[in-house]
């Protein structure tokens, strides 16, 4: 869904700035429930669909050159795909702000991940016994019941002997009603962020290498600018995004970065002037050290 939402955005974020996904910290899931998820051009795979209820951490890579993002979701009660459906076109054309609205009405989003390939990242989300769907935006275009992934989560499969391992983190980031990034503890190179959507709108996180002295200034003075060209702050290299989060909602983010600075932007439309979050100052540089 980023990929999709960074479209709309496209003019203020510039041709330059690609968000390629974060690596793997290879003791990042240790214990608990691990699905392989592997993308390419033809959708998803589960390693498996059916899993207990607790914390699972997803594996993600992917051999699709347009890269692969998981996306966990549920309709809310008396919610279509179709509803699903006109709530996304919403969205991504001319009513960006009702879409936001909509979104959040009709549907609760657990998260996930966008990755490239060779650069896979794992996301660990806490899942309750119930049945979810999983959906990649970026070759499926839009989800329907014949494109989805169910995924179940409990009915009769015992609970893993290890819950709890993979939701470890140095380090936690709110995403706040007044649309800001908020950041406590150590963000290290190679580690685990908690991300916690803690406002009455979703939102998601964009974490785009920039180059040594980049200020929030800067940033925003860019974006007021309309400019088309690549910001002078862009510099190429890894990076991950952590897809969409429902208010409420939290995952932890394993990944492992070169060190440096980076910022973090969310583009999801203002659910009253449809303006992306980052236009109105939803980013913040971090030094990943």
């Amino acid at each position: 869904m980023r990929k999709l939402l960074a479209e709309v955005a496209a003019a203020a974020v510039a041709a330059g700035v690609a968000v390629l996904a974060g690596g793997l910290s290879a003791s990042a899931a240790v214990g608990g429930q691990t699905v392989q998820v592997s993308g390419s051009s033809a959708g998803l795979h589960f390693s498996t669909t059916h899993v207990p209820e607790g914390n699972i951490s997803f594996q993600i890579s992917t051999t699709n050159s347009a890269g692969s993002g998981l996306v966990l979701f549920r309709l809310k009660p008396g919610v279509s795909f179709a509803m699903l459906d006109a709530d996304l076109q919403e969205e991504f054309g001319s009513a960006p702000a009702k879409g936001t609205r909509d979104l959040v009405r009709d549907v609760t989003i657990y998260g996930g991940a966008d990755v490239e390939m060779g650069t896979p990242v794992t996301a660990t989300i806490n899942l309750e016994e119930k049945v979810y769907y999983a959906f990649d935006f970026n070759s499926s275009g839009l989800p329907t019941a014949q494109t989805v992934t169910r995924f179940v989560v409990g009915e009769g499969i015992e609970q893993a002997a290890a819950q709890g391992s993979g939701w470890n983190h140095s380090a936690s980031v709110s995403l706040t009603s007044s649309d800001r990034f908020q950041v406590r503890g150590e963000l290290h190179a190679s580690g685990s962020i908690l991300v916690q959507n803690v406002a009455d709108t979703i939102h998601f996180m964009d974490l785009i290498p920039v180059k040594a002295g980049t200020t929030d200034a800067q940033v925003q003075a860019f974006f007021d600018s309309g400019a088309h060209t690549r910001p002078p702050f862009a510099r190429n290299g890894p990076s991950f995004t952590m897809e969409v989060l429902s208010p409420g909602r939290d995952l932890v983010l394993h990944y492992s970065l070169p060190r440096g600075s980076y910022v973090l932007a969310c583009f999801i439309a203002d659910d009253v002037t449809g303006m992306p979050h980052a236009f109105m100052g939803m980013h913040k540089v971090i030094t990943l050290h």
